[in-house]
């Protein structure tokens, strides 16, 4: 049996309740625009890259509370006038909030933040407690003894 049609109809189920509901798996939400977002995992830290083209740095803002992180900013329309009439538009302009539900096991006091080329990157480290531990092994030679009841 193909699972095929049932795969992408699930996808397509989750695409329409994101879109309604906001947020998905991974979970980034926005209000407005959906700004272009990648979160992943490397061995270190949860990454967080934003695509925020024409964005002036001094007009973002980076907040987190409890396990939310709050990205908001704005992106002007460089031309003024009223006599503008679109032919086609496909760029965002405006302000706009994303928001990035976090996991737990971050360290939320250690976020570094970067703006590079019109991306924002932050970098949220693990807690050490999340961090895998090599656990010894003892050895011993000794044969075992059972003690009888």
């Amino acid at each position: 049996m193909r699972l095929g049609p049932f795969i992408q109809a699930r996808d397509d189920m989750d695409e329409v309740f994101e879109r309604f509901f906001g947020g998905g798996p991974s979970g980034v939400r926005s209000n407005g625009y959906d700004v272009p977002t990648d979160v992943f995992h490397t061995k270190e830290a949860l990454m967080i890259r934003m695509d925020l083209p024409g964005v002036d740095p001094d007009k973002v803002e980076v907040t987190v509370q409890e396990n939310v992180l709050v990205i908001n900013g704005s992106r002007p329309f460089p031309y003024e006038g009223e006599d503008i009439r679109w032919v086609r538009r496909g760029t965002f302009y405006g302000d706009f909030t994303q928001r990035v539900v976090l996991g737990k096991g971050l360290k939320l006091d250690a976020i570094k933040a970067a703006y590079d080329s019109g991306v924002l990157e932050l970098t949220i480290p693990y807690a050490e407690e999340v961090q895998p531990r090599k656990i010894a092994i003892d050895i011993t030679s000794q044969p075992k003894q059972l003690s009888g009841n």
